[in-house]
């Protein structure tokens, strides 16, 4: 063999191998890969895309208020824990409900008619839409005429345009998906309810656009709500719908009925559906709502949405029981279909029912409700005013917007957090930020006053002074364990 034969042999004997080794090596690469696959897939398949999108929280804040219920304070019994003001329950009336409800006659007869055992129509058994249909009626439209019987109430508020839902959050749900397509914008005064978002987005996939005018107490104006509109269609996003909380959450003011209308003739102009949540109505502290059904004298049209529930009026979050009013038959349709993964259960619905059309109780409990409402209201609106906090003077609802900014140690989202972080740390309090419920200025803070009783808000209040204190004397530079002393 010569040399350039031994040369080429060797040079063939190194290739061979060569190739052995790179291939032995992509072997075990594509091993590898195929674990990381098999478990990215395994991983994968616990859950979809569109359950990861379903993961954040509705509320920046829920996870901090779980965390409260599991140490809540008790002025006797646990004093040092937990006081959550960031939920707006009116528990200062629960145990009046629960009397009413707990009745055996009422009871019984939700139970005894086979009617509720049985398949019907999803929007609502015949009898209690009815009952919604005279509520809405006789507090809502002709509150001052207390003698108004059943059959005139049902000739002004039909019951074939009533429907039930598993709260208000459902049917604003509901009501997004049927209206709108997906993308679609809707407009909400600022600040509103921070769980609009995820209302009107984890099902419907609608984008909640935040309506910000000069005086947000007095509500926006035909200028705002085109503003909006426009800076909205600028971004691509089609504008479909207007949401308009009255009373306002958080705010707790009411919106004058000229201003309602003019927003409902302004949305009309573009071919807008209007929602409007009236959840707060019968929360007022003294008289001065108008309610839209009235306000338009009933003339909904097929593009006005009444949406009511127990959660707030009755203090009954955990019933899930929402009625919608609305003369737009499609659009019953859709929700009569949609109401089949989302209804109120029959008996439910025969209780509530015989509750709503009870007057003697009704108007009784609605007075208790406002002077327990008001009384805490004036508690806590005397203890900020002893902190030189300032406030919006509410006329409803169950909460107080404060203005904090002044005491963050930056006016940042950041500033707010930590003004939060220290509040939940050493006086071991929850507010609603405001933040969250897109308010431009950091530093607003709801608080829900009939969450907890008058004896635990005083505690509350306390604590929340004592930091208030700290804060003015020490400054954030110097706010340490020795200086947070004796809050609790």
């Amino acid at each position: 063999m010569s040399d350039q034969d031994g040369s080429n042999a060797a040079i063939a004997s190194f290739c061979i191998v060569a190739l052995i080794c790179i291939g032995q090596e992509k072997w075990k690469q594509h091993k590898r890969r195929r674990q990381l696959s098999h478990s990215s897939c395994v991983d994968h398949a616990i859950i979809s895309a569109r359950g990861e999108s379903l993961l954040t929280p509705t509320l920046p804040y829920i996870i901090d208020y779980l965390k409260c219920l599991q140490d809540h304070c008790d002025p006797y019994t646990n004093p040092k824990g937990y006081i959550p003001l960031c939920m707006s329950e009116n528990k200062l009336i629960i145990e009046l409900v629960a009397l009413r409800m707990m009745q055996i006659e009422t009871a019984s007869r939700a139970f005894s008619d086979s009617t509720v055992y049985c398949y019907n129509n999803t929007l609502g058994l015949p009898g209690p839409r009815e009952a919604v249909a005279y509520f809405l009626a006789k507090y809502f439209m002709f509150p001052e005429q207390r003698d108004m019987s059943f059959r005139e109430a049902l000739d002004f508020i039909q019951p074939d345009h009533v429907a039930f839902g598993s709260g208000a959050a459902s049917l604003l749900s509901h009501l997004a998906l049927s209206l709108a397509e997906e993308g679609d914008a809707v407009l909400i005064p600022a600040p509103y309810y921070a769980a609009f978002d995820a209302d009107l987005k984890m099902i419907a996939g609608c984008i909640a656009v935040p309506v910000h005018s000069s005086n947000p107490s007095i509500g926006p104006t035909a200028e705002d709500l085109e503003n909006a509109a426009t800076s909205a269609e600028a971004r691509g996003l089609r504008v479909r719908l207007l949401l308009i909380t009255n009373p306002n959450n958080p705010l707790g003011t009411i919106y004058p009925p000229q201003l309602v209308k003019s927003a409902i003739d302004w949305a009309r102009s573009r071919s807008m559906h209007t929602i409007v949540d009236e959840i707060y109505a019968l929360s007022v502290h003294d008289i001065g709502f108008e309610s839209v059904l009235r306000t338009l004298n009933n003339d909904l049209r097929t593009d006005v949405h009444h949406v009511w529930a127990l959660s707030k009026d009755f203090g009954a979050s955990g019933l899930r029981i929402g009625t919608l009013y609305s003369k737009n038959h499609r659009l019953l349709s859709s929700i009569a279909n949609l109401n089949i993964f989302s209804g109120v259960s029959h008996p439910m619905q025969m209780i509530v029912s015989e509750i709503l059309t009870d007057d003697h109780f009704i108007y009784g409990f609605l007075e208790n409700s406002r002077q327990r409402i008001r009384y805490s209201y004036e508690l806590c609106v005397a203890r900020l005013d002893e902190m030189v906090i300032p406030y919006v003077p509410a006329k409803a609802g169950i909460f107080v917007y404060a203005d904090f900014s002044s005491l963050l140690p930056e006016q940042t989202a950041e500033g707010e957090a930590r003004f939060s972080s220290l509040l939940l740390d050493t006086a071991r309090i929850i507010m609603t930020p405001g933040l969250a419920q897109h308010d431009q200025k950091p530093g607003m803070f709801r608080i829900c006053y009939c969450f907890v009783n008058p004896e635990v808000l005083q505690m509350a209040m306390q604590r929340l002074d004592r930091v208030v204190g700290k804060i003015r004397r020490w400054h954030w530079d110097n706010l340490n364990s020795e200086s947070l002393t004796d809050i609790l």
